[in-house]
């Protein structure tokens, strides 16, 4: 049970045609389903190299002084802190579990931990080489991704650092001849500033990934993510409506800074039944330009005003509308176009881990999690967005 989509360069082969000589594992080989497993991976033809701990204390040891790609360790010894340790002494590896069988609990257990598979039952020798190998290569591709995102904060500083662009060509030429710098063609001070603002969008990213792994029910899910997006928009009226079947949309979850859910819900059905399956149709954050005229049709009341700005989210995963999310308040606080560039970061992300909890649902039944309990209208949530 792999838990994570293919990052892009996995299961592929080098540019030498050739697959990479050895991954390097580390066993805790404690119970009889890791032994079995070691022994397929030796006789793997020297493709892995498999350092085998007997025990749990054995393999803490070897966390500080081994660096791998792939930690193979049954489900049985993991807890809570071996999982910290492992992110913290081997944040670049990949954790495949390993168990006789698995059930809720236990997949449950090992999304948390962290990892990025789960080998159980009788394998063949081919299908364990292949998993272990997709995770070793998922290690390979954050270590280069890190490495080039060094080597492009190096050259942007340098940039910056010259106040009438680059003076020494031979630095220039070497630069831009480095695959990972390919894309900083013309080394001005406005290029500078633009891998400013996209290594700050790689930090964003990646701190909203960490941040809403860790959720396993989709009410969670909704809450932290939309928590993490407020700071960054701002306070702001929020809606977001999960796709359902037959290409219908239902509310996960509303935030709200000063129209309760209440006073607008006429508006939010009308946004559920017809706005929602038109929005999924598109790709991009939209803006919508005819907002006043759409409120004051919803006759909301007197206490709503209709001088709102709105913004649509379609969150995309794998050519699949998943969710859409609405912001809005008063047109007085426009929205700067700043927050659509952080919404265009983060949707994905989000539909990325809606995906992985469908997936995880559908296994274990066929129905979609209820709809959130509207509690005191808002979620509790005044406090944050006000």
């Amino acid at each position: 049970m792999n838990f994570e989509p293919e990052m892009p360069g996995m299961n592929t082969r080098s540019s030498d045609g050739t697959k990479r000589s050895q991954y390097r594992v580390l066993i805790c080989a404690s119970r009889p389903e890791t032994l079995t497993l070691t022994a397929l991976l030796e006789a793997a033809d020297g493709t892995y190299r498999c350092t085998v701990t007997p025990s749990v204390e054995e393999f803490r040891k070897r966390l500080l002084e081994d660096r791998c790609e792939v930690i193979l360790i049954a489900a049985d010894d993991v807890d809570s802190e071996l999982a910290n340790d492992v992110r913290r002494l081997q944040p670049h590896a990949s954790m495949v579990f390993a168990a006789p069988s698995v059930g809720v609990q236990d997949l449950t257990k090992a999304m948390q931990a962290g990892a990025v598979d789960f080998l159980t039952g009788p394998l063949n020798a081919e299908e364990v080489e292949e998993r272990v190998g997709l995770a070793a290569n998922r290690s390979i591709e954050l270590v280069e991704r890190e490495e080039r995102m060094h080597r492009l904060r190096s050259l942007s500083r340098r940039l910056k650092s010259e106040s009438n662009g680059v003076t020494d060509l031979a630095d220039l030429e070497a630069s831009t001849t480095d695959p990972a710098a390919e894309e900083l063609i013309v080394p001005d001070s406005s290029d500078a500033l633009d891998e400013d603002r996209r290594l700050d969008e790689v930090a964003m990213c990646s701190e909203f990934r960490t941040l809403i792994r860790q959720e396993l029910d989709v009410e969670d899910l909704l809450r932290t993510a939309l928590e993490y997006l407020l700071v960054k928009t701002g306070p702001t009226n929020a809606a977001v409506y999960l796709a359902g079947g037959d290409e219908s949309f239902g509310l996960g979850a509303y935030v709200n800074c000063d129209l309760n859910r209440k006073s607008v819900e006429p508006m939010l059905k009308r946004l559920c039944d017809e706005a929602c399956p038109a929005i999924a149709e598109h790709t991009d954050v939209l803006r919508f330009e005819d907002a006043n005229e759409f409120i004051a049709e919803c006759e909301l009341g007197a206490e709503v005003s209709t001088d709102i700005e709105m913004v649509a989210v379609p969150c995309h995963f794998d050519g699949e509308c998943l969710a859409v999310m609405f912001l809005f308040r008063s047109a007085d606080d426009a929205f700067e176009d700043s927050v659509a560039q952080t919404l265009d970061a983060l949707r994905e992300i989000l539909a990325e881990q809606l995906a992985t909890l469908i997936r995880v649902h559908n296994r274990l039944e066929n129905n979609w999690p209820e709809e959130a309990v509207d509690e005191d209208d808002d979620l509790g949530w005044d406090d944050l967005a006000a």
